[in-house]
């Protein structure tokens, strides 16, 4: 696999926002964009092109998401070192210890199941060259958006999305309806249209305006203190957060939904966690 040169930055380009370094707007590319979401569409498990498309469409929605965030409690936690999600989510052995029907028992289950670790993530983020370790300046910005990418499978699991193609749109969607990056926006158009290609009778636009509609219902998903809601039920957790079920994401018979855009090309998170275990075995 290839590496992104990371990205250059003069510190004189800094903007501060709440007493936090950010750094400046990305390019605005759309070509770059477009090519890296053929290629996820190719790929589901390609969780690198990702990145790519957010940042290359970004422009300043990273920016106004950061300035949102830090300015909860929760938020400014984050962005100070205080949380660590990354360690959270990872320590499996303490979310196995949940009871059945926990938040963070559902939520190892859904990574065992895949055979994945929230570092497959953050290992996909520097693979674009976003990982801003370079700049210790912007360390607070790094920790609020590795946060973020963390949350990625958690949200699957609050949502009731699985690991299917469609599954990923509409955690999309609904990441999209709560984050605002415009990125999203052209993952989801892309994948949904390749969906209908394959088979135009599955109601996927409608399990996509659902999910939507969950994004818009459920309040600002990033302010609350993920810790404490792990150990909760988390069929509490959704009502409480005022979640709904994906009823017609849940219509779609489970072979149906796996059986559209199967993978044309080898998984690299897939195969970066593969490596890891075969690394640490030897």
């Amino acid at each position: 696999m290839t590496r992104q040169t990371p990205l250059k930055i003069d510190p004189e380009d800094f903007v501060y926002i709440a007493g936090y370094a950010t750094p400046p707007s990305p390019k605005f590319r759309p070509l770059h964009a477009l090519v890296s979401a053929v290629k996820l569409i190719l790929n589901k498990d390609d969780t690198r092109q990702v990145f790519e498309v957010v940042t290359s469409l970004s422009r300043n929605s990273s920016r106004r998401l950061f300035e949102r965030f830090v300015a909860t409690p929760y938020g400014r936690r984050v962005a100070d070192g205080e949380v660590n999600l990354t360690e959270i989510l990872g320590d499996f052995a303490r979310l196995r210890t949940y009871p059945e029907g926990a938040f963070g028992k559902a939520y190892v289950d859904f990574m065992d199941e895949a055979g994945f670790t929230p570092q497959g993530l953050i290992d996909a983020a520097n693979e674009a060259g976003i990982g801003l370790k370079e700049y210790p300046e912007l360390e607070a910005f790094r920790r609020v958006f590795t946060h973020l990418e963390v949350s990625h499978d958690l949200w699957h699991v609050i949502t009731g999305y699985g690991r299917d193609p469609l599954g990923e749109i509409c955690n999309l969607v609904f990441t999209h309806r709560q984050t605002g990056n415009p990125g999203l926006r052209l993952i989801v158009a892309m994948g949904l249209s390749a969906i209908k290609l394959e088979r135009w009778s599955m109601p996927a636009m409608k399990a996509a305006r659902q999910a939507g509609e969950m994004g818009e219902k459920v309040d600002f998903l990033l302010k609350d203190d993920i810790e404490e809601l792990l150990a909760r039920p988390l069929a509490d957790v959704r009502a409480e957060l005022g979640f709904i079920e994906p009823t017609a994401y849940n219509s779609i018979p489970y072979t149906e939904r796996h059986a559209v855009l199967r993978p044309r090309v080898k998984g690299t998170q897939t195969e970066r966690e593969m490596a890891k275990e075969c690394a640490e075995a030897a």
